[in-house]
């Protein structure tokens, strides 16, 4: 059975209705079956600051639907930028996966109100931030859905958790008996479990000839789910496959031509945000970095010193060691502030995606700073 269609696509290509109509499924947070349509929880949450989560966050609602009685949504966003839905079309008859799926990264933009959901999908989703804290699904530019039909997912006061499959496009590696999984339209990085579908994935990437660790592109239909860690005590969130799905060539990686672009720097300093307020950057501002791949260091300046630090791009996620610098003092307060707030930037993970030709890092789901190419 193909997936239903929201009334708002209806006149999408084919092909990427298929990707952008992947709306979140209802499901308890002790199972996988879609929720009662109307949902469980109808209960007022009060409005959450979408800028500083505390932790899981979900919305639920049943989004119209073109070709059955609607789908209803789950849709949960964690504090550190990734997110996970699925949905489940109602009122469908035959057979067929009824219940779709997908994760990626989200982000907030406080001056707009809304948040965007990046993943599989050719674009972003985008939803508009009420004052009770509802999220309102918007068309692909942004704008109000001309419509009297419902298009809201309301809070729910307990985060849901999210396991039924999704069909993704991964960059996989697999090297001195690690594997890992790069999402290509969010570039958020997974540790693959070894278990379940997972033979079948190696032994294709071995037979396809690919070597020293390289990536290959390949569609899986997998969830997530916390395993335990391959180094210490404890769990960390894999990707469960659950089946390889195919590899063409044809295929891209929009992560692996960002780093190609990174790679590609030098990259300069435009703007930078500390906490709620944007840092004034001096007139003769030098903050800058570059990533030297093959070597595996990042290096610049960093406001009125040269650093230097051992890293790595992992995915979309800039990956860095502790960074060494010369101990010249910054005298402008402005360029003290801004060299203080680079460098720890530099060593908190931040995520990077391209906007044009801008080079933009993520705190979570917060822009914190933009850099153009020097």
């Amino acid at each position: 059975m193909r997936p239903r269609r929201p009334l708002h696509v209806m006149l999408w290509p084919v092909t990427r209705l298929l990707l952008l109509t992947v709306a979140a499924a209802c499901t308890s947070p002790g199972g996988d079956g879609p929720a009662d349509a109307a949902g469980a929880n109808t209960a007022p949450v009060p409005a959450r600051d979408l800028a500083a989560l505390a932790g899981p966050a979900s919305w639920e609602g049943t989004l119209p639907c073109a070709d059955c009685t609607g789908v209803a949504t789950t849709l949960t966003l964690a504090p550190d930028g990734t997110y996970r839905r699925q949905g489940a079309y109602l009122g469908t008859s035959g057979g067929g996966d009824t219940v779709l799926a997908d994760l990626g990264r989200w982000r907030y933009e406080r001056a707009a109100s809304r948040v965007l959901l990046q993943g599989s999908t050719e674009a972003p989703d985008q939803f508009a931030v009420e004052p009770d804290g509802t999220l309102r699904q918007l068309d692909l530019e942004g704008r109000d859905i001309a419509s009297s039909l419902n298009y809201s997912l309301r809070a729910v006061p307990e985060p849901v958790l999210l396991t039924h499959p999704a069909r993704i496009v991964v960059a996989f590696t697999y090297m001195a008996d690690a594997a890992m999984a790069v999402e290509c339209g969010s570039g958020v990085p997974y540790p693959v479990a070894m278990s379940d579908g997972y033979p079948s994935l190696e032994r294709a990437y071995r037979e396809a000839g690919i070597t020293g660790g390289a990536p290959w592109i390949v569609r899986l239909k997998a969830h997530l789910d916390e395993r335990p860690a391959m180094e210490g005590d404890g769990t960390t969130r894999s990707l469960v496959v659950d089946s390889l799905l195919g590899h063409d060539p044809s295929d891209g990686c929009a992560t692996l031509r960002l780093q190609e672009t990174v790679a590609a720097g030098p990259w300069r300093l435009v703007a930078l945000r500390e906490a709620d307020s944007a840092l004034t950057l001096p007139a003769d501002n030098r903050a800058s970095f570059a990533w030297d791949r093959a070597e595996g260091r990042f290096a610049g300046n960093s406001g009125c010193n040269r650093y230097s630090a051992s890293g790595t791009l992992r995915g979309s996620l800039l990956a860095a060691g502790p960074a060494i610098s010369t101990k010249m003092a910054c005298l402008a307060p402005e360029a003290n502030a801004v060299e203080r707030r680079f460098l720890t930037l530099l060593s908190a993970q931040p995520s990077l995606r391209l906007a044009a030709d801008t080079l933009v890092f993520s705190e979570g789901p917060l822009e914190v700073a933009r850099f153009v190419r020097e």
